[in-house]
């Protein structure tokens, strides 16, 4: 499932949702900012996150949808994770916004091994919430643009077309720029979620759903493959996880 999937299931979700009670919250910027932790976990693999989101409410009174902005700090670790050919020249036929909806090219795939993958991710996200029924809201968010930083890790390269007069062995670091663009066309390690959140009171909330985390390697130099037809120093890693989280509003009563 891509991400471009859950922003369209979230806003196919609205559109049923349209008569639903409110749940009258106090106006003004400090109020319509939260805190957030949470945790995340897959296959051989998890996440923690901290961040920060401000809404805006939309319409003039009731305001039950929200859009906004935060800044979202991910921290990924997984167990021995194969990275594959992340450009989508590679990948896609095609390179525009569409490209979420062309077929993979799967003889330009090719797969390097880590044993330890441990990507950290600091990005500005874009947030939409919609306030279903009383104290339950849906929402959605994704990963704009940031950085990523982690330590340098062995890999092995995997693939019958790998050139010849290459080691097997290399060295990778996560990619250091990250960039929402769509589908394969991102750069870096882009987090998104889906979840339902609860407030048990007009300071905290819980909630659960599902996350979306791309991670990105860039090995130290570009690989060879098919006689050089393919030349890449870029690895995706893409993964869905479960996901809990508290949410915080201090300035609630």
């Amino acid at each position: 499932m891509k991400t471009n999937y859950l922003i369209a299931l979230f806003l196919f979700t609205i559109g049923f949702a349209a008569q639903a009670q409110d749940n009258t919250q106090p106006k003004g910027y400090r109020y319509n900012n939260y805190f957030d932790i949470g945790g995340n976990i897959g296959d051989n693999e998890g996440a923690g996150t901290l961040s920060w989101v401000h809404l805006h409410g939309i319409g003039h009174k009731k305001q039950r949808l929200k859009i906004g902005y935060g800044l979202r700090f991910t921290s990924y670790v997984g167990a021995n994770k194969w990275y594959t050919t992340a450009p989508s020249k590679y990948t896609s036929t095609r390179q525009d916004p569409l490209t979420i909806f062309s077929e993979t090219i799967e003889n330009n795939i090719d797969t390097i091994a880590l044993v330890t993958p441990q990507v950290n991710l600091i990005n500005l996200s874009i947030n939409i919430e919609y306030n279903v029924w009383r104290s339950f809201d849906l929402g959605v968010n994704i990963d704009a643009i940031g950085f990523s930083f982690g330590g340098k890790q062995k890999v092995n390269v995997l693939s019958s077309s790998f050139d010849s007069g290459q080691s097997p062995v290399t060295t990778a670091r996560p990619t250091s720029f990250n960039l929402l663009l769509t589908s394969d066309n991102d750069i870096g390690s882009l987090n998104s979620e889906f979840f339902v959140r609860y407030w048990i009171s007009p300071k905290f909330g819980i909630r659960a759903g599902y996350s979306f985390l791309f991670t990105e390697y860039r090995t130290e130099n570009k690989l060879s493959f098919d006689n050089n037809r393919i030349e890449n120093d870029r690895y995706r890693l893409k993964t869905s996880m479960f996901l809990l989280a508290f949410t915080y509003k201090p300035f609630n009563k």
